[in-house]
């Protein structure tokens, strides 16, 4: 399954990498394997120095980095030729929950981050699948607003909106009629029941397939 992308957008130095950094330690925090890939103007070069981008993502806990240039993808394995998008994530990203993405403003059907400081510009690019913004100032745009100090709400976000893949399949059968569940039941379910499962012996760490069979007793006739 190709992983689901989120792209932090912005013109450079308004902090990118900064919110991704803050972003990535929150989404491993909460087990994920997350990728990243960052889109870059140079066509060819040294990469993966100390104190680049790249070695700061590796350094925040990312599985895997790419770096994608006009000639090059380097991801620190054996690097394709530039290919198309989803090619790269199926190709490279395979058994990441989720990629970061720094760049790509110009693939519309990403959802993107953009990321701004008044620093830089109070004006936002505010492009095709923008579902939030990080700022240091207000900005009326209709969108979720963050400040650079709001990563764990922001990766709630991320997480609520684009990882739903990765909660538990949950169904509910009773007296042979399946049983719609809403999320948070579905929730509620799977963590009552992992939590009992896990204080069991002599079963896998990390079932895939759990089934219960619940038969109620008849009732008692009247009397007795």
């Amino acid at each position: 399954m190709v992983p689901p992308v989120i792209a932090l957008v912005g013109p450079h130095g308004v902090g990118k990498t900064t919110v991704g950094e803050a972003l990535l330690k929150s989404f491993t925090s909460r087990g994920l394997v997350v990728g990243v890939l960052k889109s870059t103007k140079e066509a060819t070069g040294a990469t993966d120095r100390p104190g680049t981008d790249t070695t700061r993502y590796r350094a925040a806990g990312a599985r895997k980095v790419a770096l994608w240039g006009k000639e090059l993808l380097v991801t620190y394995q054996e690097a394709p030729e530039r290919e198309a998008f989803e090619a790269v994530l199926f190709r490279h990203f395979i058994g990441c929950d989720l990629v970061l993405a720094e760049g790509f403003k110009g693939l519309s059907f990403l959802p993107k981050i953009e990321v701004a400081r008044q620093a830089v510009s109070r004006e936002l690019l505010l492009l095709p699948g923008t579902v939030a913004v990080v700022a240091d100032f207000q900005a009326e745009t209709g969108l979720p607003l963050f400040g650079f100090e709001d990563a764990e709400a922001l990766a709630d976000l991320v997480v609520n909106r684009f990882c739903r893949h990765l909660e538990p399949h949950v169904e509910l059968l009773v007296d042979n009629r399946l049983v719609g569940l809403n999320r948070f039941v579905r929730r509620a379910l799977s963590g009552t029941l992992l939590g009992f499962l896990s204080c069991l012996k002599g079963l896998p760490h990390q079932p895939e397939v759990i089934e219960i069979r619940l038969k109620r007793p008849k009732p008692s006739p009247p009397g007795k």
